[in-house]
């Protein structure tokens, strides 16, 4: 009985250095990794603020708003002021990142358009962005030459919280 335990051995050594070793590809390593990713599915925006100088106030205007994801928990602030960077590609709408830079808003027509990105972490993903608007109902009131940003139309959004949810995902442009 020895021997043929012996000769199973021998063999199954053999058969083991007989298959050649292979090194996975990156991309099906890739495919394999476990994904934590959750795509972002609604957000909400809470207490949009805009204040809009007149034409003879040479101050810039100036938006606050927070924001959160709850199916991706991400909570920020976003503004938008005199001091705010352009992120957007050359030839795209002005987008501006919020304190937690995976998020971005662009506003134009009174229309405020929020992209967050998916799956930051994930490196070995292709990078892309949801999507989605809001149109804040906006309340206003003029403010005087004597306030400390001089004359223009402060304006909050009623309600003050608004749910939308993410209507495009695609890929996040290049710089």
């Amino acid at each position: 009985m020895l021997p043929h335990l012996l000769f199973a051995i021998a063999a199954v050594a053999q058969l083991a250095t007989a298959f050649p070793t292979h090194n996975s590809p990156s991309a099906v390593k890739s495919a394999l990794k476990p994904s934590f990713c959750v795509y972002p599915d609604e957000f909400v925006v809470k207490d949009f603020q805009i204040w809009i100088p007149l034409e003879d106030n040479n101050r810039s205007t100036t938006i606050n708003f927070s924001y959160s994801d709850q199916t991706t928990h991400l909570e920020t602030k976003c503004h938008f002021n005199e001091t705010s960077i352009n992120v957007a590609k050359s030839g795209q709408p002005a987008r501006y990142a919020c304190e937690l830079d995976w998020i971005h808003f662009i506003w134009q027509n009174n229309n405020l358009t929020l992209i967050e990105a998916t799956c930051p972490y994930e490196e070995y993903r292709a990078k892309k962005e949801a999507a989605g608007w809001v149109i804040p109902n906006l309340t206003c009131f003029n403010s005087t030459r004597n306030s400390s940003k001089g004359a223009g139309s402060a304006c909050s959004a009623a309600p003050r919280v608004e749910s939308a949810v993410f209507t495009t995902m695609g890929p996040t442009p290049s710089k």
